[in-house]
């Protein structure tokens, strides 16, 4: 009973003197902020989880049951998958046949479309407004409900052939819809997104580790005070716990605030869909309320977790039981800190090279989070060992400024790893999202460059179909395009490859063809960059060889080894109307028919990791301002500790001129050196990356980040001794 009742007294003055102690005001909302942030990082993780679970889950229940041959199903609908894009995003368009007059409708349908009607995502009818996407698949029947989409924006299309365009031996029977949860096929949104452990690993790099670092800096805010007062206790005959109750009381209450602060930000999600800025994506409030004990585990942990980090760093006692004078804690770093950033460093390097494929990412942001964790501590080592050659130097020389910020560096590197840290981890996380959102492959490149030449006066158009089909299809097109067939031989070994333009005299000559038969290198020739670029991305930049032939477009067998395909040429040499191409191919051609631009699908390829590299920007702008958040509370912290430090010596000398020294050794160069040592970290940290996709950031922006923290680091500094020249100038002796 008396236990229980001297913890309620420890937890009572805790909670008391939070707000009275040195830089007591800063730690509460510091914690509150830390605990508050952390929640919503662990709830990012739940999030994620929740939401990719139910992707799976309605992804599952809209899956159609394949019937196997031999299994002696009746057969409902026939199935066809294909895709097609819309505003530079590819989506996926099912093609459903019913067999008998009540088969089983997919999720999120009300009716099944007539022949040659289309039942379209709300997200699609809304992106593709400008591109005619409601007639592209022919009439718009309908559209679908969220029971049938894997998220609320997917850009999803359910069409029903036409009857001349109805393939029936290329599509598949099915039973029904829906298969047991994980064993959904890749069809829909969930073929673009990336796997969950690659969003859990920005989550946890660009979220977690930030507010991870936020909550050790709020945690030592003003421990010198602390620790002073934990050593008084001791010295009084309290024990670890007794100490260890005192700070719960310190933190228990901003720690609890912050989460319940957190908590109501992520109440409206439980009611309403909820649109994220900067990436096209909209979570769903039933996955939300599905995983709603989840967010309470994760507001509980995310208090513990502030907690234990105020008790751990807050715990050692004093070496000998016979002193009894009170002291604060050591300020010098455990021997081994430093020593673990070289195995951090080569585990972040080298450790994704001998990962599989499902743990490269993890391994590579676990190791960037340990190198940005201990950086700070070989910066404060590194610093500490200076300090004493500087404390020398300073004595020999007369420099007083130098003599006190050597001695200060070298008795207090702890100090310096917390100045230090969340200027190391803003600098590796401002890398990591320049190099995320700058990869780009070599051939999405060459499609750029591509498109930027000819943009769409050529169009490739497949597949190649009947005589008649082709027939509706050149008649349909406007006056000014002509229609080409392409026969393309593949390069091998022994053969370079080649590729065939047969077509009318006029189609020839808009390519400023000759309309007899003639052949020549592309490479060698100077020829319409239309022709150069068809004949780069048919022969895959091989030295192959483009025979001219006059002739028909249709009617046309592929030999052995050859390939059909068609090409629409604007005759006047100007763009072509993409939208009415593709509808005139999917009216005509084939329910799948495609008319794009060439190089078009490594253009999709890179718009979905633009699309990637929207999540980094934000990912990386939540952690950003984490991080500047950090920056602040340490460094309003640590100005005010260094105030009151400098002020008595301020008076004794003086002079506050003696301040600008002791804050450009004992602060400032800290805040150069990580600069420069983050930002060349930083920049061999991306090597894992470049060396598989090429090098997208190059090495100019390291300086200039590098420079810019130095810039940031000079401003903070001088704010800095603008503040201690005023505390020396108030500064009263007072009893301690």
């Amino acid at each position: 009973m008396k236990r229980r009742a001297l913890a309620i007294q420890l937890l009572s003055a805790g909670r008391t003197s939070a707000l009275s102690t040195e830089s007591g005001r800063i730690r509460f909302w510091g914690i509150l902020l830390a605990a508050g942030w952390m929640m919503l990082a662990l709830s990012g993780l739940v999030l994620a989880y929740a939401t990719y679970e139910g992707r799976d889950i309605r992804g599952a229940s809209r899956t159609p049951h394949i019937i196997q041959p031999g299994s002696g199903d009746q057969a409902v609908a026939l199935w066809a998958w294909g895709s097609d894009d819309v505003a530079g995003r590819q989506h996926s368009v099912t093609y459903i046949e019913p067999l008998i007059r009540d088969a089983p409708l997919p999720p999120g349908l009300s009716k099944w479309p007539e022949p040659g009607e289309a039942i379209l995502s709300p997200a699609l009818i809304r992106a593709g407004a400008q591109e005619g996407i409601k007639t592209r698949y022919g009439k718009l029947a309908g559209t679908i409900s969220k029971a049938g989409l894997q998220a609320p924006e997917e850009r999803f299309a359910y069409v029903r052939p036409r009857a001349k365009l109805l393939d029936r031996q290329d599509m598949l029977p099915l039973a029904g819809f829906g298969v047991p949860a994980g064993s959904a096929t890749g069809v829909g949104e969930s073929m673009s997104v990336p796997d969950l452990s690659v969003l859990t690993a920005g989550v946890a790099g660009f979220v977690l580790l930030p507010a991870g670092a936020l909550v050790v800096v709020s945690a030592r805010v003003g421990s010198a005070a602390r620790e002073r007062r934990l050593a008084l206790f001791e010295a009084m005959g309290a024990s670890r716990r007794a100490r260890a109750i005192y700070t719960l009381g310190e933190a228990g209450v901003p720690a609890t605030l912050g989460a319940v602060v957190a908590a109501s930000l992520l109440l409206p999600a439980f009611v309403l869909d909820i649109p994220f800025p900067l990436v096209d994506f909209t979570l769903s409030t039933e996955d939300v309320q599905r995983c709603a004990v989840w967010f309470a585990g994760a507001g509980i942990t995310a208090v513990v977790v502030v907690l234990t980090v105020a008790v751990l760093l807050h715990s050692k006692g004093r070496k000998s039981t016979r002193a009894v004078r009170p002291t604060a804690g050591s300020q010098r770093l455990p021997a081994w800190w430093p020593w673990i950033f070289p195995f951090a460093f080569l585990f972040a390097v080298r450790g994704p090279e001998l990962a599989g494929d499902d743990l490269r990412l993890p391994v590579y942001a676990l190791g960037v989070a340990a190198v940005l964790a201990t950086l700070p501590a070989v910066i404060g080592a590194l610093c500490g060992w200076l300090g004493g050659r500087l404390a020398i130097a300073g004595g020999r020389l007369g420099f007083p400024g130098l003599l006190i910020a050597g001695r200060r560096m070298s008795a207090k590197p702890r100090g310096t790893v917390r100045f230090v840290t969340a200027l190391i981890v803003m600098i590796g996380l401002v890398a990591q999202v320049h190099l995320w959102t700058g990869l780009l492959g070599q051939n999405a490149t060459l499609a750029k460059h591509t498109q930027d030449r000819i943009g769409s006066t050529l169009l490739s158009v497949a597949p190649y179909a009947d005589a008649e089909r082709v027939r509706d299809f050149a008649a349909g097109m406007p006056a000014d395009t002509e229609l080409l067939l392409v026969r393309q031989t593949p390069p091998t070994d022994e053969s370079p490859g080649r590729i065939t333009l047969s077509g009318t005299c006029d189609a020839l000559r808009a390519l400023e063809l000759p309309c007899e038969s003639s052949q020549f290198h592309p490479a060698r020739s100077r020829l319409d960059p239309r022709v150069r670029e068809l004949a780069r991305w048919s022969l895959a930049g091989s030295d192959g060889i483009v025979t001219i032939a006059q002739g028909p477009v249709y009617g046309a067998t592929a030999r052995a080894e050859e390939s059909l395909s068609l090409v629409a040429v604007s005759n006047p040499g100007e763009s072509l109307s993409l939208p009415l191409l593709r509808e005139l191919a999917r009216t005509h051609l084939a329910a799948d028919a495609s008319a794009d631009p060439l190089g078009h699908s490594w253009l999709l390829g890179s718009n979905d990791l633009a699309s990637s590299a929207a999540w980094v920007r934000l990912l990386g702008l939540i952690g950003a301002c984490l991080t500047v958040l950090a920056i602040g509370i340490s460094a309003l912290a640590e100005l005010l500790r260094f105030g009151r430090e400098m002020a008595p010596l301020s008076v004794l000398a003086g002079d506050t001129r003696i301040n600008g020294s002791v804050v450009a050794w004992s602060l400032l160069f800290p805040a150069l050196l990580a600069a420069a040592l983050g930002s060349v970290i930083s920049m061999w940290l991306t090597t894992p990356i470049t060396v598989e996709g090429g090098a997208p950031v190059p090495g100019s922006t390291y300086v200039l980040l590098g420079v810019g923290a130095g810039v940031c680091a000079v401003a903070l500094c001088a704010w800095g001794w603008r503040s201690t020249s005023e505390a020396a100038l108030r500064w009263r002796p007072t009893l301690d």
